[in-house]
């Protein structure tokens, strides 16, 4: 039972890693998105204003929508999160690390179960210990789709490099 219960936290580890790349790669194309569109219509909209004077309207929808995006931007929080989700899932990576090492000694049955299910309950105190450090108050919205490709992902991985 307590290999099971350690495995399980194995897996939900590898999961975890790959769900945090993907958050943050996610929120790092948001952000890119953004500085883009505001560096675009900062640089064509002068010279997009002398030479379509026939699209005014447009053009002026353009630079006010541009302003609007530079006014709110600190307050989107993909910068904020992306930051953070970066630091943490280096937190976890270096967890799964360690939990994958463990995982020898557990599987030859070099580990009482109580000796396994300390173990684990340590690593998941590192893993809460490192939510609380970095998250500091930030919100995750769960993302259900980054979710499921990343339990897929750490199915591979563990096909590949366990199960073959």
């Amino acid at each position: 039972m307590y290999q099971t219960r350690y495995w399980n936290l194995l897996k939900e580890l590898k999961a975890q890693v790959a769900y945090l790349h993907g958050y943050a790669a996610r929120d790092e194309l948001y952000d890119k998105a953004v500085n883009i569109f505001l560096g675009l219509t900062s640089s064509v909209s002068i010279a997009g204003w002398a030479i379509w004077t026939e699209y005014q309207l447009v053009w002026a929808c353009i630079i006010a929508a541009s302003q609007v995006v530079t006014a709110i931007k600190p307050f989107f929080p993909f910068n904020q999160r992306l930051k953070v989700v970066s630091e943490l899932n280096n937190h976890i990576q270096s967890i799964f690390l360690e939990t994958e090492r463990g995982w020898f000694k557990v599987s030859e049955g070099q580990l009482s179960e109580e000796e396994i299910h300390n173990e684990t309950v340590k690593l998941k105190d590192r893993v809460l210990s490192a939510e609380r450090a970095t998250l500091n108050g930030v919100i995750l919205p769960r993302k259900l789709d980054l979710k499921k490709s990343s339990e897929a992902s750490a199915d591979e991985y563990f096909t590949i490099n366990y199960l073959s």
